[in-house]
């Protein structure tokens, strides 16, 4: 590998010739009623949950289906881990995940089998090719840029990435660390990916062609598979070198941008969604959706269910459920719902663009996959 970008195009042909081999579960010929039936007979299902709001369903499933949900709140990265060692211990306990790992989901554990794709068939015609294969998606998050509105009502205090680097945002800017939290790790995985728009951005902040700094010089030259430096490169060392504040909650940093009884907020990466917690007069962060490439990065949230699930009928009955009337926890400005049918009913109710108009990089699972060693090792040259 030489850049970032090459191992783009590289991954992108690998994923298309082996897409064919990735398993779904009984995706033809959906008999609901006899799914149901069996679910019951079943009694329960379990899920690894990214997100905590699964705890919204318990009731209205159990009433509506007589099937309980046995959820555990877990993030992504942890549930794979414990899924894969009790998978290899012959343990089988879980049946649905629900889980943000985009690249560790389509290139470790859908082409290994250790999870399967299940469409229910009333949502086909609502998603996009891409959110039923390789696997579904239920909704798109995004880990985005948000300011504080009650200070600046007039927009943004910066228009472009290059912005966060400057003296003014020096020890400012607050976001997960990204050699502990998998998503910020791919939001930065993603912007490298992309040189060319950071450089054409870098022009178009400062009207000059960007000369590269001698320590991403010497980054480069130690660097094992990276020979060459780009503008993403230099943006992400002049980052770090700007002394962003890292904190490991998502919704802590919402809390800290958008506070509005202090004088000097901070900006910050957070998850979309957290602006659900905005309160007029306590909180409000808004998204600075006019920044130049982008504001942030989107990303899948999948729903699979378990290799070795012990109540299949139950994971395929609780996965239609959360596609459809079981949105409702997530149905929150900053979640986009992938079925079409939804999503026009957020975007009228949140009065939000579409998601396809936002300035937003999707994260791609293959390109982010490859390149994560040489990514965490340019990160630690980079950051010393």
């Amino acid at each position: 590998m030489k850049t970032f970008k090459q191992l783009r195009s590289l991954s992108i042909t690998g994923l298309a010739s082996i897409a064919i081999l990735w398993p779904s579960l009984s995706n033809a010929n959906q008999d609901w009623t006899a799914i149901e039936a069996a679910a019951r007979e079943e009694g329960k299902v379990v899920i690894y949950s990214v997100s905590s709001r699964i705890s919204k369903l318990v009731e209205e499933f159990k009433e509506k289906y007589g099937v309980e949900i046995e959820g555990h709140d877990l993030s992504s990265d942890v549930q794979l881990e414990k899924f894969r060692r009790e998978h290899k211990a012959g343990i089988f306990n879980v049946d649905v995940l629900f889980n943000q790992d985009a690249p560790l989901l389509v290139n470790e554990f859908l082409d290994k089998q250790l999870i399967h794709n299940f469409v229910p068939d009333d949502s086909v015609s609502q998603l996009d090719k891409d959110e039923m294969d390789p696997m579904l998606i239920q909704r798109w998050s995004s880990r985005i840029l948000v300011y504080n509105k009650a200070k600046h009502p007039k927009g943004a205090p910066f228009d472009n990435l290059w912005d966060l680097t400057k003296p003014e945002w020096k020890g400012r800017l607050q976001m997960p660390n990204p050699s502990e939290d998998s998503n910020q790790s791919n939001v930065l995985q993603t912007i490298l990916l992309n040189p060319d728009e950071m450089g054409k951005a870098y022009e178009k902040e400062f009207g000059e062609k960007l000369v590269y700094s001698e320590a991403v010089a010497k980054a480069i030259k130690k660097h094992p598979l990276i020979d060459k430096p780009d503008a993403s490169i230099e943006w992400l060392y002049r980052l770090l070198k700007n002394k962003p504040v890292f904190i490991s909650s998502t919704t802590q940093i919402f809390k800290n941008v958008g506070d509005v009884k202090q004088d000097n907020p901070p900006i910050g990466f957070t998850t979309f969604s957290k602006l659900r917690k905005n309160e007029p007069g306590e909180y409000e962060a808004e998204p600075a959706y006019d920044v130049e490439p982008v504001f942030g990065v989107a990303y899948p949230t999948a729903l699979v269910i378990a290799d070795g699930s012990p109540h299949p009928n139950a994971a395929k009955l609780l996965i239609r459920h959360m596609m459809g009337k079981g949105f409702k926890p997530w149905n929150v400005i900053g979640d986009y719902a992938a079925r079409t049918d939804i999503a026009e009913k957020q975007i009228a109710k949140f009065n939000i663009p579409k998601f396809n108009s936002l300035k937003l990089w999707r994260i791609d699972p293959s390109a982010v996959y490859d390149s994560k060693y040489s990514f965490l090792t340019l990160y630690l040259y980079l950051k010393k």
